[in-house]
Protein backbone atom coordinates (compact mmCIF):
# COMPACT_ATOMS: atom_id res chain seq x y z
CA UNK A 1 0.00 0.00 0.00
CA UNK A 2 1.40 3.38 -0.97
CA UNK A 3 1.79 6.02 1.71
CA UNK A 4 -0.11 9.21 1.06
CA UNK A 5 2.07 12.31 1.09
CA UNK A 6 1.30 15.15 3.43
CA UNK A 7 0.52 18.52 1.90
CA UNK A 8 3.99 19.81 2.82
CA UNK A 9 5.66 16.76 1.29
CA UNK A 10 3.66 17.10 -1.93
CA UNK A 11 4.53 20.79 -2.14
CA UNK A 12 8.22 19.99 -1.73
CA UNK A 13 8.03 17.25 -4.35
CA UNK A 14 6.33 19.64 -6.80
CA UNK A 15 9.01 22.24 -6.15
CA UNK A 16 11.82 19.77 -6.81
CA UNK A 17 10.13 18.63 -10.03
CA UNK A 18 9.75 22.22 -11.20
CA UNK A 19 13.39 23.02 -10.47
CA UNK A 20 14.59 19.95 -12.35
CA UNK A 21 12.35 20.80 -15.30
CA UNK A 22 13.44 24.44 -15.25
CA UNK A 23 17.09 23.42 -15.35
CA UNK A 24 16.51 21.29 -18.44
CA UNK A 25 14.55 24.00 -20.23
CA UNK A 26 16.97 26.80 -19.34
CA UNK A 27 19.95 24.76 -20.50
CA UNK A 28 18.25 23.82 -23.77
CA UNK A 29 16.77 27.23 -24.63
CA UNK A 30 18.71 29.82 -22.64
CA UNK A 31 17.20 32.25 -20.17
CA UNK A 32 15.40 34.46 -22.69
CA UNK A 33 14.29 31.53 -24.83
CA UNK A 34 12.69 29.70 -21.92
CA UNK A 35 9.16 30.43 -20.73
CA UNK A 36 7.19 29.45 -17.64
CA UNK A 37 4.70 27.67 -19.91
CA UNK A 38 7.50 25.48 -21.29
CA UNK A 39 8.81 24.76 -17.82
CA UNK A 40 5.34 23.87 -16.54
CA UNK A 41 4.80 21.53 -19.52
CA UNK A 42 8.20 19.92 -18.97
CA UNK A 43 7.33 19.26 -15.33
CA UNK A 44 3.81 18.06 -16.14
CA UNK A 45 2.10 20.84 -14.19
CA UNK A 46 -0.11 23.80 -14.92
CA UNK A 47 1.39 27.27 -14.96
CA UNK A 48 -0.53 27.96 -11.75
CA UNK A 49 1.61 25.39 -9.93
CA UNK A 50 4.72 27.28 -11.03
CA UNK A 51 3.36 30.54 -9.61
CA UNK A 52 2.44 28.80 -6.38
CA UNK A 53 6.15 28.11 -5.86
CA UNK A 54 7.99 31.00 -7.54
CA UNK A 55 7.30 34.68 -8.12
CA UNK A 56 8.42 34.70 -11.76
CA UNK A 57 10.99 33.28 -14.16
CA UNK A 58 13.84 35.24 -12.58
CA UNK A 59 12.97 33.91 -9.12
CA UNK A 60 12.97 30.37 -10.50
CA UNK A 61 16.35 30.82 -12.16
CA UNK A 62 17.93 32.47 -9.12
CA UNK A 63 16.73 29.60 -6.94
CA UNK A 64 18.56 27.22 -9.27
CA UNK A 65 21.64 29.43 -9.27
CA UNK A 66 21.78 29.68 -5.49
CA UNK A 67 21.62 25.90 -5.16
CA UNK A 68 24.35 25.53 -7.78
CA UNK A 69 26.61 27.95 -5.90
CA UNK A 70 26.34 25.89 -2.72
CA UNK A 71 27.02 22.71 -4.66
CA UNK A 72 30.11 24.16 -6.33
CA UNK A 73 31.53 25.60 -3.12
CA UNK A 74 31.32 22.21 -1.40
CA UNK A 75 32.75 20.44 -4.46
CA UNK A 76 35.68 22.88 -4.71
CA UNK A 77 36.55 22.33 -1.06
CA UNK A 78 36.55 18.55 -1.53
CA UNK A 79 38.68 18.78 -4.68
CA UNK A 80 41.60 20.48 -2.91
CA UNK A 81 41.32 18.75 0.46
CA UNK A 82 44.83 18.21 1.80
CA UNK A 83 46.50 20.32 -0.90
CA UNK A 84 48.43 23.52 -0.32
CA UNK A 85 49.27 26.82 -1.94
CA UNK A 86 49.76 27.35 -5.64
CA UNK A 87 49.47 23.65 -6.44
CA UNK A 88 46.02 23.70 -4.86
CA UNK A 89 45.07 26.61 -7.13
CA UNK A 90 46.09 24.55 -10.17
CA UNK A 91 43.89 21.66 -9.04
CA UNK A 92 41.04 24.06 -8.31
CA UNK A 93 41.22 25.34 -11.90
CA UNK A 94 41.28 21.80 -13.28
CA UNK A 95 38.27 20.90 -11.16
CA UNK A 96 36.36 23.91 -12.50
CA UNK A 97 37.25 22.87 -16.04
CA UNK A 98 35.73 19.43 -15.51
CA UNK A 99 32.43 21.02 -14.49
CA UNK A 100 32.48 23.17 -17.61
CA UNK A 101 33.17 20.29 -19.95
CA UNK A 102 30.28 18.28 -18.53
CA UNK A 103 27.78 21.13 -18.87
CA UNK A 104 29.17 24.09 -20.83
CA UNK A 105 25.68 25.51 -21.38
CA UNK A 106 25.36 26.38 -17.70
CA UNK A 107 28.18 28.94 -17.73
CA UNK A 108 26.72 30.72 -20.75
CA UNK A 109 23.29 30.66 -19.13
CA UNK A 110 24.68 32.43 -16.06
CA UNK A 111 26.36 35.08 -18.22
CA UNK A 112 23.11 35.61 -20.15
CA UNK A 113 21.19 36.11 -16.93
CA UNK A 114 23.90 38.34 -15.50
CA UNK A 115 23.58 40.77 -18.42
CA UNK A 116 19.79 40.68 -18.11
CA UNK A 117 19.94 41.41 -14.36
CA UNK A 118 22.35 44.30 -14.86
CA UNK A 119 19.51 46.26 -16.47
CA UNK A 120 17.15 45.78 -13.53
CA UNK A 121 18.27 47.37 -10.27
CA UNK A 122 16.20 45.16 -7.98
CA UNK A 123 17.07 41.96 -9.83
CA UNK A 124 20.73 42.93 -9.96
CA UNK A 125 20.85 43.26 -6.17
CA UNK A 126 19.73 39.67 -5.77
CA UNK A 127 22.14 38.45 -8.43
CA UNK A 128 24.97 40.43 -6.81
CA UNK A 129 24.27 38.73 -3.49
CA UNK A 130 24.44 35.32 -5.16
CA UNK A 131 27.64 36.24 -6.98
CA UNK A 132 29.17 37.44 -3.72
CA UNK A 133 28.57 33.96 -2.30
CA UNK A 134 30.43 32.47 -5.27
CA UNK A 135 33.44 34.70 -4.58
CA UNK A 136 33.23 34.09 -0.83
CA UNK A 137 33.23 30.33 -1.38
CA UNK A 138 36.33 30.63 -3.56
CA UNK A 139 37.96 32.88 -0.98
CA UNK A 140 37.43 30.29 1.77
CA UNK A 141 39.09 27.60 -0.32
CA UNK A 142 42.05 29.86 -1.16
CA UNK A 143 42.49 30.88 2.48
CA UNK A 144 42.68 27.24 3.60
CA UNK A 145 45.14 26.36 0.84
CA UNK A 146 47.64 28.98 1.95
CA UNK A 147 47.05 28.53 5.67
CA UNK A 148 48.44 25.02 5.23
CA UNK A 149 51.66 26.38 3.73
CA UNK A 150 52.32 28.90 6.46
CA UNK A 151 52.97 31.50 3.74
CA UNK A 152 50.80 34.34 2.43
CA UNK A 153 49.06 33.88 -0.93
CA UNK A 154 50.32 35.87 -3.94
CA UNK A 155 47.32 38.18 -3.51
CA UNK A 156 44.91 38.75 -0.65
CA UNK A 157 42.35 35.90 -0.77
CA UNK A 158 39.39 38.18 -1.69
CA UNK A 159 41.35 39.65 -4.60
CA UNK A 160 42.63 36.27 -5.78
CA UNK A 161 39.11 34.83 -5.62
CA UNK A 162 37.72 37.70 -7.69
CA UNK A 163 40.54 37.29 -10.20
CA UNK A 164 39.88 33.57 -10.67
CA UNK A 165 36.14 34.13 -11.11
CA UNK A 166 36.66 37.00 -13.56
CA UNK A 167 39.21 35.12 -15.64
CA UNK A 168 36.90 32.12 -15.79
CA UNK A 169 33.98 34.18 -17.07
CA UNK A 170 36.14 35.81 -19.73
CA UNK A 171 37.57 32.50 -20.89
CA UNK A 172 34.07 31.07 -21.15
CA UNK A 173 33.01 33.83 -23.52
CA UNK A 174 36.09 33.40 -25.71
CA UNK A 175 35.58 29.66 -25.93
CA UNK A 176 31.92 30.14 -26.82
CA UNK A 177 33.17 31.79 -30.02
CA UNK A 178 36.10 29.44 -30.58
CA UNK A 179 36.23 26.25 -28.46
CA UNK A 180 39.92 25.88 -29.30
CA UNK A 181 40.89 29.29 -27.96
CA UNK A 182 42.83 29.59 -24.71
CA UNK A 183 44.02 25.98 -24.35
CA UNK A 184 44.57 24.89 -20.79
CA UNK A 185 48.34 25.20 -20.68
CA UNK A 186 48.26 28.70 -22.14
CA UNK A 187 45.42 29.84 -19.91
CA UNK A 188 47.09 28.52 -16.75
CA UNK A 189 50.39 30.11 -17.73
CA UNK A 190 48.79 33.49 -18.45
CA UNK A 191 46.88 33.37 -15.19
CA UNK A 192 50.10 32.53 -13.32
CA UNK A 193 51.83 35.50 -14.95
CA UNK A 194 48.99 37.86 -14.05
CA UNK A 195 48.90 36.63 -10.46
CA UNK A 196 52.67 36.95 -10.20
CA UNK A 197 52.64 40.49 -11.58
CA UNK A 198 49.70 41.58 -9.47
CA UNK A 199 51.30 40.19 -6.32
CA UNK A 200 54.10 42.72 -6.66
CA UNK A 201 51.66 45.58 -6.13
CA UNK A 202 48.97 46.34 -3.61
CA UNK A 203 46.36 49.11 -4.10
CA UNK A 204 48.76 51.67 -2.55
CA UNK A 205 51.70 50.46 -4.62
CA UNK A 206 53.34 48.45 -1.86
CA UNK A 207 54.53 44.97 -2.62
CA UNK A 208 52.98 41.83 -1.16
CA UNK A 209 55.65 40.13 0.89
CA UNK A 210 56.27 36.49 0.07
CA UNK A 211 59.40 34.63 0.97
CA UNK A 212 61.70 34.41 -2.08
CA UNK A 213 62.52 31.00 -3.46
CA UNK A 214 65.83 29.61 -2.26
CA UNK A 215 68.46 29.57 -5.03
CA UNK A 216 69.85 26.37 -3.57
CA UNK A 217 66.88 24.37 -4.79
CA UNK A 218 66.02 23.75 -8.42
CA UNK A 219 62.81 21.80 -7.93
CA UNK A 220 59.98 21.52 -10.42
CA UNK A 221 56.67 23.41 -10.05
CA UNK A 222 54.99 20.13 -9.12
CA UNK A 223 57.52 19.50 -6.35
CA UNK A 224 57.52 23.04 -5.03
CA UNK A 225 53.78 23.63 -5.34
CA UNK A 226 54.26 26.81 -7.39
CA UNK A 227 52.00 27.73 -10.27
CA UNK A 228 54.15 27.09 -13.37
CA UNK A 229 55.52 30.05 -15.30
CA UNK A 230 54.29 30.65 -18.85
CA UNK A 231 55.93 28.54 -21.55
CA UNK A 232 57.86 30.25 -24.33
CA UNK A 233 58.60 29.33 -27.91
CA UNK A 234 56.57 27.73 -30.70
CA UNK A 235 54.61 24.68 -29.71
CA UNK A 236 55.43 25.25 -26.05
CA UNK A 237 51.95 24.29 -24.89
CA UNK A 238 52.08 20.86 -26.53
CA UNK A 239 52.94 18.74 -23.50
CA UNK A 240 52.98 14.99 -23.07
CA UNK A 241 52.70 12.82 -20.01
CA UNK A 242 55.74 10.82 -18.89
CA UNK A 243 54.36 7.73 -20.58
CA UNK A 244 54.18 9.55 -23.89
CA UNK A 245 50.44 10.13 -23.85
CA UNK A 246 49.26 13.54 -24.98
CA UNK A 247 47.90 15.57 -22.11
CA UNK A 248 44.36 16.92 -22.31
CA UNK A 249 43.81 20.64 -22.22
CA UNK A 250 41.32 21.87 -19.68
CA UNK A 251 39.11 24.91 -20.10
CA UNK A 252 39.98 26.46 -16.74
CA UNK A 253 36.70 28.30 -16.38
CA UNK A 254 34.87 29.13 -13.21
CA UNK A 255 31.25 30.12 -13.45
CA UNK A 256 29.04 30.97 -10.55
Amino acid sequence: MSTRLTRAEQTERNRASLLAAARRVFLARGYHGASLDQIADEAGFSKGVVYSQFDDKADLFLTLLEARIEERAASNARAVEGLTGDRGIEILLEHAARFERVEPEWGLLVIEFRVHAARDRSLNRRYAAAHARTVAGMERVITRLYERTGEPPPLAPPQLAQLLVAFGAGARLEQAVDPDSLPATLFAALLARVIGTASELSPDGAGVNRAPASPAHDDTPEESGRIPTPPTGAGSHDHTHPRGEASHDHDYRQPS
